[in-house]
């Protein structure tokens, strides 16, 4: 059969079934719908209340091969919430994670999280409609997540750790705490792409902040290129802020070695080498560099949270560390020290990227 007439065959099997494609559709949007109105009144918040944050895999996640995007036009519908609010977001997971919605009330430090049963959406929109929310989620739980309430009640916080959201602690908490603080959209819009939200992204922003201040965009022409060496969190930021990804040679990504780690901190002052930062001219083909140190040092010693001060609950350094750091997001200087300038052209940006050459040797750091 040609790929003509495969096409017009399948084209006329879905003519014959006009509810099979939108079906599925119809399903998802009800469950984001049922899901939004459920733990709205767990809550006890209204539609378009400023408290409420909506977190969601839906979009990423799959179900027996259909997209779930659909979900979130019933959240939206049901809830007030959008994105364009800044109060719903799309954390991503690999399309074969379950399916999950999570909401926030920032007044009361409450959240509720439901798990799509996938056995309920093999259902027609009818048949859905019917269900309870028993049989519709497979996991619905509630917690306080403000982060004073669990470290002043740890045995709480222990057992919303323990597994409280299907392994997604972590970054529900963190996330819904910077949100309630006024964490910025494009902050935690890029805390979704990498999926949770730790100190790594958080030194990446100020990181990104630092390097546009010192080497800002003045032209079309201009873009910034990461060599990342070594690689943390901090990238995952940075390839969201500036589009600088790998696919497009935005950023190549290289590690060290646990001894070139620990020779480079006692060389710079305990300081972690964070890479390399190029401004780069693709029409003059040359650029500026600089290579950057992040200071976790600093940073523990300023959120009492480093080794062997930290005396609270195990989840819980991380997350105060993230906290702590909000107030430094405008002064990265106080954490990011440039340890070399030098301006760069093509052929040394091909060595800075290639194979079988090392990046901080090339830009004459170690």
């Amino acid at each position: 059969m040609t790929v003509k007439r495969y096409l017009t065959a399948a084209l006329l099997l879905l003519a014959l079934m006009p509810g099979l494609a939108l079906a599925d559709n119809a399903v998802f949007e009800e469950l984001g719908s049922k899901a939004a109105r459920a733990a709205m009144e767990q809550l006890n918040v209204e539609k378009g209340g400023s408290n409420l944050l909506i977190l969601t895999d839906a979009g990423h996640a799959m179900v027996d091969g259909q997209t779930t995007q659909a979900a979130i036009k019933g959240l939206t519908e049901e809830s007030g919430n959008s994105i364009g609010d800044g109060n719903l977001f799309q954390v991503l997971r690999a399309y074969w994670k379950p399916l999950w919605f999570y909401f926030f009330n920032k007044a009361t430090g409450e959240a509720v999280f439901m798990q799509a049963n996938d056995q309920s959406l093999n259902k027609t929109p009818e048949e859905f409609s019917a269900l309870s929310d028993d049989q519709i989620f497979s996991k619905i739980s509630k917690a306080n997540v403000n982060l004073n309430y669990m470290l002043n009640h740890t045995d709480e916080g222990n057992a919303t750790f323990a597994d409280a959201f299907n392994g997604n602690e972590f970054a529900l908490v963190g996330m819904s705490n910077v949100w309630a603080e006024g964490g910025s959209f494009d902050f935690l819009q890029a805390t979704c792409f990498h999926d949770h939200l730790c100190p790594g992204v958080t030194s990446g922003y100020m990181l990104a902040r630092y390097v546009e201040d010192k080497l800002p965009i003045t032209s079309s022409s201009e873009s910034y290129k990461v060599i990342a060496c070594r690689p943390w969190c901090k990238d995952d930021m940075l390839q969201m802020r500036w589009d600088a990804t790998p696919g497009k040679s935005g950023m190549f990504v290289m590690a060290l070695t646990d001894a070139e780690v620990k020779a480079l901190a006692e060389k710079y002052n305990q300081s972690d080498v964070a890479g390399v930062y190029i401004r780069w001219n693709s029409t003059a083909n040359q650029g500026d560099a600089m290579v950057l140190t992040f200071n976790w040092t600093k940073v523990y010693e300023l959120t009492g949270t480093g080794a062997g001060v930290w005396t609270g609950p195990s989840w819980g350094s991380k997350l105060v560390m993230d906290m702590e750091m909000l107030p430094y997001w405008n002064q990265p200087e106080d954490f990011v020290t440039t340890i070399k300038e030098f301006a760069v052209d093509q052929a040394t940006l091909a060595k800075l990227q290639n194979a079988g050459m090392h990046p901080l040797k090339v830009a004459g750091v170690m």
